[in-house]
């Protein structure tokens, strides 16, 4: 793995096929590897919820998967394992023994990544995630079936997955609807490449229930209660087979990171201070607490 130096906040990691990744992330604050769903690069994570880590002594580490955002795809077949070796790769070049996030599809790479190098990951939340995209798309073709379509033009596989994002008490005609799912279909299309390589990856995501007892790390299971795409009993069945879980159902669909931005990052926090003395930093009193 080669590396060059871009500016103070950005960092070019390169890969043996090529691939340019490029990294984001602050040296001050304890480090937390954020690996986003499918087709999110570095700035999907929304303002609020990283300023709120921040606030909690969290750095947050970002960047964007091969093909997105202004990463390069390489030369490799695109899988989860692949994915889980980028991210391997970041945190070695940033934060190796670090906590890590993986959300929607990131959480089934960042479930991949800690069974696969162990000893870079010392915790792990898992944000709408599943142990066995299969299974679900077998028991909901209906949602998944729009999703995985790589024949489908990409504006309208955007217009899908944005409309499961938007906050439950936003609709997609509101001015800030609107401008969520056009942000989102313009991504999608300029990314098309890297869109369709997730797809493909996704479609072939291999159940990780087996395994998951090989994770010994304390886990954090995050779910939304009104999740159309991955429903909370995802969570339990994950908290089931995890060795140290705990579950955290939040109000709420997929897009957590928008919709409970405060209150997710201050279960997070406090999730990393209780277990770590280094993850001692107060967590923000965010405006959703819940008792």
């Amino acid at each position: 793995m080669v590396s060059r130096k871009k500016t103070e906040m950005e960092k070019i990691i390169v890969r043996p096929d090529g691939a340019e990744i490029l990294t984001k992330g602050k040296a001050s604050g304890i480090p937390l590897l954020m690996i986003s769903g499918l087709g999110g690069d570095s700035e999907c994570w929304g303002g609020m919820f990283p300023r709120k880590l921040r606030e909690g002594g969290i750095a947050p580490l970002v960047y964007d998967p091969r093909g997105l955002g202004k990463s390069s795809s390489g030369s490799m077949e695109p899988s989860i394992s692949l994915y889980a070796d980028d991210a391997a790769a970041v945190l070695e070049d940033h934060a190796p023994g670090g906590a890590v996030l993986g959300w929607s599809m990131g959480a089934s790479v960042a479930i991949e990544l800690a069974l696969s190098r162990p000893d870079l990951v010392t915790r792990l939340i898992l944000c709408c995630g599943s142990g066995d995209h299969g299974m679900l798309v077998r028991r909901n073709q209906e949602v998944f079936g729009p999703i995985l379509d790589r024949k489908a033009p990409v504006a309208e596989l955007a217009s899908v997955l944005g409309s499961l994002l938007l906050p439950l008490d936003q609709g997609g005609n509101t001015p800030f609807g609107r401008a969520f799912l056009s942000a989102i279909r313009d991504s999608f299309v300029r990314h098309e490449e890297g869109i369709r390589s997730q797809q493909k990856a996704l479609a072939a995501c291999p159940p990780a229930m087996s395994r998951l007892h090989e994770i010994s790390v304390p886990v954090l299971v995050i779910m939304g209660d009104r999740d159309l795409l991955i429903p909370p009993r995802e969570g339990e069945n994950l908290v089931r087979d995890l060795p140290d879980a705990r579950l955290e159902i939040l109000s709420g669909g997929h897009g957590l990171i928008y919709e409970r931005p405060a209150e997710l990052a201050e279960r997070i926090c406090s999730f990393l201070s209780v277990h770590g003395k280094d993850f001692g930093s107060p967590c923000p009193a965010g405006d959703e607490r819940r008792p």
